[in-house]
């Protein structure tokens, strides 16, 4: 007795789930999602250019207690480190115009 070959059956499943059309619904409240994380995002930007660009002005008057006190102990490390604080805030406020808010 010779053995038979084995068969193999290949039968397609189907899900038990329907499959359903994106609904237009879906694609608007995706996009209505994507526009509002997209004005967030440019209104936190605004805001970061904005606090940097006032940061930027208002700095250099922290330099002149410690110039005019003389530099002594610790206080130039304080000093290099608002200078650097000045010039990250001029970088970061360079794009705002006051006249936007």
């Amino acid at each position: 007795m010779g053995m038979a070959p084995l068969r193999t059956c290949e039968a397609k499943q189907m899900s038990s789930v329907p499959h359903t059309p994106d609904l237009p619904l879906e694609r608007d409240s995706l996009r209505r999602g994507l526009g509002a994380a997209s004005a967030a995002a440019r209104s936190a930007l605004h805001n970061l250019k904005a606090v940097s660009f006032w940061a930027a002005i208002v700095l250099p008057f922290t330099y002149l207690p410690l110039i005019f006190g003389g530099l002594t102990g610790g206080e130039p490390l304080l000093f290099a480190a608002l200078v650097a604080a000045n010039a990250a805030a001029f970088v970061a406020g360079h794009g705002y115009e006051p006249a936007e808010a």
